[in-house]
């Protein structure tokens, strides 16, 4: 029997689009979860197994006969104490999914998340398997954070409307992923994904509006108003780092990456082209 390749995050939207583009590449798949059954994971998947990252000793039966992993993290998991189990049950390679927010060559992160992620990129760096790490600069389905306002008819209220970004689609994500698994490379190498066009907060807004046919309108707010009306929802070191990172991207000073189109072979998917698939959750009522 072929190894198999697990998929830690099976139920996230990237865990999700790369256990569908390892099927469709006819890998044999494990998908990794805190819930036992297939509810919402992709025909095609071989296996479901129970687990918890951070609980790297149980994850033996796992890991036995897989060849690589995809590994998120979503909170301060042992990342060395899971690549090492990893290393014992015979795993080669590792992908993980990090943070566009990790920066290199900085004696401190800029924020939490940030750090969270620089951690676990080391961890893998020093793991001793082949690797590669993912750096999503900007996710599309951010723009989920809108929906609600949007169905109502309400206004969006942006701190920093003028705050840019390359949104990538979560499919590019996980379709980059499942290449990375899937490849007989040494070593250790980094991705930086976006998507093929930077957009203000504002020109996202916009196009969704042309893609449902209903005006996507957005209010300026102040950046602590913003804080307070997200406070019971979100947790407030959350929301600082949001609202830290918003204010740095005022500035145009990221960049467009090719490695989507590199690994691919195709373009990266457009903004459009994701708030088309997703139009229903911007609207009332779909007709």
């Amino acid at each position: 029997m072929a190894d198999e390749i697990l998929v830690t995050g099976a139920r996230g939207a990237v865990g999700r689009a790369a256990l569908e583009a390892l099927v469709e590449r006819g890998a044999r798949v494990r998908a990794l979860t805190r819930r036992p059954g297939r509810a919402g994971l992709p025909d095609g998947v071989a296996s479901v197994t129970v687990g918890d990252l951070a609980r790297p000793g149980s994850l033996a039966p796992a890991l036995r006969g897989v060849s690589a992993l995809l590994l998120m993290v979503v909170a301060d998991e042992d990342v060395s104490a899971v690549t090492a189990e990893a290393r014992r049950q015979g795993v080669r390679r590792v992908v993980l999914i990090s943070s566009g927010g990790v920066h290199d060559g900085v004696a401190e992160q800029p924020d939490p998340l940030a750090a969270r992620h620089a951690r676990a990129e080391d961890a893998v760096r020093k793991s001793g398997l082949e690797a590669v790490v993912l750096r999503p600069r900007w996710l599309a389905r951010n723009a989920l954070w809108w929906s609600g306002a949007l169905r109502s008819g309400r206004p969006v209220r942006l701190a920093y409307p003028e705050a840019v970004t390359a949104p990538v689609d979560e499919r590019d994500v996980g379709e980059v992923a499942a290449v990375e698994l899937l490849a007989d490379r040494s070593g250790v190498d980094l991705r930086i994904l976006t998507g093929p066009r930077i957009l203000t907060q504002a020109e996202q807004l916009a196009i969704i509006g042309e893609v449902t046919g209903e005006a996507a309108r957005w209010e300026r707010i102040a950046a602590e108003q913003w804080r307070r009306e997200l406070q019971d929802y979100v947790p407030v070191e959350v929301l600082d780092v949001l609202l830290e990172q918003q204010a740095r991207l005022t500035a145009d000073r990221i960049g467009i990456s090719g490695e989507t189109e590199r690994v691919l072979g195709r373009a990266a998917s457009p903004f459009r082209e994701w708030a088309r698939r997703h139009r229903a959750a911007f609207v009332a009522d779909v007709r």
